[in-house]
């Protein structure tokens, strides 16, 4: 009786190690049952709400999942309208299911997985087969100030953990600094403007693990912090910094190094007038910047304010060209998903461009001597 009891202690303790999870004998069997876990490229709390997101965030939401059988390409794992919801359980240290019914055990063969961040009941739909001609998954991005996360792993059999790497669907512009280096000037800026971008709309994975967009809606205003000044007397620590954390994620025009989101097919403006062709930046396709603001310069010799851009009264506009040089990398021509940029702006030979792509200007027309051409003596003979 004893060894008996013994026998039935080593059963039940075995029994109870195991997840609470039932198949379909009445047996718990945690081996057989599909769990992950999830890696951003980079204790739960209150839910996600918005910022950039990496593993230490994505504790503080969920994400969701579905999984497809290759035998026949089927949706197995998960319905057409809704994803299994992951959530991170703080006792077990693990990702689990929230809900126990969207459990699923591993079949024969292989699956192959698509997941994506925040997780919303709505948030997404799913194809009923995978297939080359649709898109396997389609995310919804209704909020500009959400980080998209997507996941494809491909071929897994049964193991103990899926292992998911999420990368960004979206850019970012992080900040915008301005220092004005022209002298007696002061700039002015009320906001900030992200022209011909996309900020919302459906984000569509396909059954290679490549997003791409649709249905981008172009945004008024980006939602920079707004009302600030800056000089030429301004320190360098005191630079003009204008932060764009809470509504900042775009489309991205081009696709990242890892090859797995292609852009918008936008184009950013050269600075140049000749790629208007005669027409303007405000009613353009590029993507460029445009401040408004007041651009105030001081004539110290006769003490009075000139404005060139806008009036003591009133705002006036310049746009910026948002290609560039960066510091890490080669030049900026296109926005790429998973880059959060920061631009720095320095004003010294003008503050930006007019509607019709004419600088203005801050410098005077300046001139030097550099040389004077000496005489050519012609000797001229005349015979008569």
């Amino acid at each position: 009786m004893k060894k008996f009891g013994y026998l039935m202690g080593a059963a039940l303790l075995t029994l109870g190690s195991c997840t609470n999870e039932i198949n379909e004998e009445g047996f718990v069997d945690k081996a057989n049952t599909i769990s992950f876990n999830a890696y951003s490229n980079k204790t739960r709390t209150e839910s996600y709400s918005s910022g950039d997101v990496d593993i230490s965030v994505m504790k503080t939401g969920s994400f969701g999942v579905v999984g497809y059988k290759n035998s026949d390409n089927n949706l197995y794992l998960g319905s057409t309208t809704k994803a299994t919801e992951q959530v991170w359980n703080e006792k077990k240290n693990a990702w689990d299911y929230k809900n126990e019914k969207d459990k699923k055990y591993w079949p024969s063969g292989s699956m192959d997985f698509f997941a994506y961040f925040p997780y919303s009941d709505g948030g997404a739909t799913f194809a009923t087969t995978k297939t080359d001609a649709a898109p396997v998954m389609t995310i919804k991005s209704d909020n500009a100030n959400q980080d998209v996360l997507f996941s494809y792993i491909k071929d897994r059999t049964q193991t103990d953990l899926v292992h998911l790497y999420f990368y960004h669907a979206l850019s970012k512009i992080k900040s915008v600094e301005i220092q004005v280096a022209a002298p007696d000037i002061e700039v002015s800026v009320s906001n900030i403007e992200i022209l011909n971008s996309y900020t919302k709309g459906n984000i569509k994975v396909d059954n290679t693990g490549v997003a791409t967009y649709s249905n981008g809606t172009i945004p008024r205003s980006v939602g920079f912090s707004t009302a600030k000044k800056i000089n030429s007397q301004t320190a360098e620590k005191d630079r003009v910094l204008f932060d764009n954390d809470e509504n900042a994620y775009l489309f991205a025009t081009n696709t990242t190094e890892h090859d797995k989101v292609k852009g918008t097919g936008q184009t950013m403006w050269n600075g140049t007038k000749d790629a208007l062709n005669g027409g303007k930046l405000s009613e353009s396709k590029f993507i460029c910047m445009k401040l408004t603001g007041k651009v105030k310069l001081h004539h110290t010799d006769t003490d009075t304010d000139e404005y060139l851009v806008g009036s003591a009264s009133d705002d006036g506009e310049m746009y910026i060209p948002l290609r560039g040089n960066s510091a890490n990398s080669a030049d900026i021509s296109e926005f790429l998903a998973g880059r959060r940029y920061i631009y720095k702006i320095v004003m010294s030979s003008n503050v930006g461009y007019k509607d019709n792509g004419d600088p203005i200007m801050l410098s005077y027309i300046k001139f030097g001597v550099n040389q004077v051409y000496g005489w050519s003596d012609v000797i001229v003979t005349i015979n008569l």
